[in-house]
């Protein structure tokens, strides 16, 4: 939803929804699915959207009601969106890492459709571009500029963020069984892929398979 992408995106907290409602299933198709695995991302979205049916409109009506949202009347067939809804392991996830990451995704998906847009005469540019006669307060970057923060934003943003997750997963990869990327462990939980000779935690429990995916021999 627009309100979860706001609250941790670097934008400002007004910014009209429809400027990034469109982008929200292109980010997480184009590069959160793929870096769940289609199993995880599945699994996540049936929890985290719920259908109003006949059984459960009266407690949905209630709970969205005493979360503030008092205007709003529920009618068969519609879906909710809420983190609420996700069980104990899931929102974890989505609290430590994964809202981030989807925040951050959607705002650069959102770019292009932000630097030209369609209109009823032609795809022209949201405001005037950048130049040594215009005189407006706020301009359009040029092409080079939008280039340049969409692989800043990708590199230095969502790509840190999605290794911490990878790690962060593996680290508790017992609770997160849908979570299929390799963590480099083999079969005995052992680790087979090795940054260096030097051996890190060498007095962990690695029998706390709780805890831990895999661990140096």
């Amino acid at each position: 939803m627009p309100d979860e992408v706001i609250k941790h995106a670097e934008t400002p907290h007004d910014i009209d929804h429809r400027k990034i409602l469109q982008s929200i299933i292109v980010a997480e198709e184009r590069l959160v699915r793929p870096c769940l695995g289609d199993a995880f991302y599945y699994a996540l979205l049936d929890a985290k959207n719920v259908q109003v049916t006949l059984a459960n409109r009266d407690s949905l009506q209630g709970q969205i009601e005493a979360a503030g949202y008092t205007e709003i009347t529920l009618q068969i067939g519609n879906i909710l969106n809420s983190s609420d809804f996700l069980p104990t392991s899931f929102l974890t996830l989505w609290q430590q890492h994964l809202w981030k990451l989807t925040a951050e995704c959607v705002m650069l998906s959102a770019i292009p459709g932000n630097f030209v847009q369609f209109t009823s005469a032609a795809v022209v540019h949201g405001v005037p571009a950048s130049g040594p006669m215009t005189t407006a307060g706020v301009v359009s970057p040029s092409l080079s500029a939008v280039k340049w923060s969409m692989d800043k934003q990708m590199m230095d943003r969502i790509d840190p963020l999605m290794e911490a997750m990878h790690a962060w997963l593996c680290h508790h990869k017992s609770e997160y069984p849908l979570y299929k990327k390799d963590c480099g462990c083999d079969a005995k939980g052992i680790a087979y892929k090795r940054k260096s000779d030097i051996i890190l935690g060498l007095y962990d429990d690695t029998d706390n398979q709780k805890s831990y995916c895999c661990y140096e021999d």
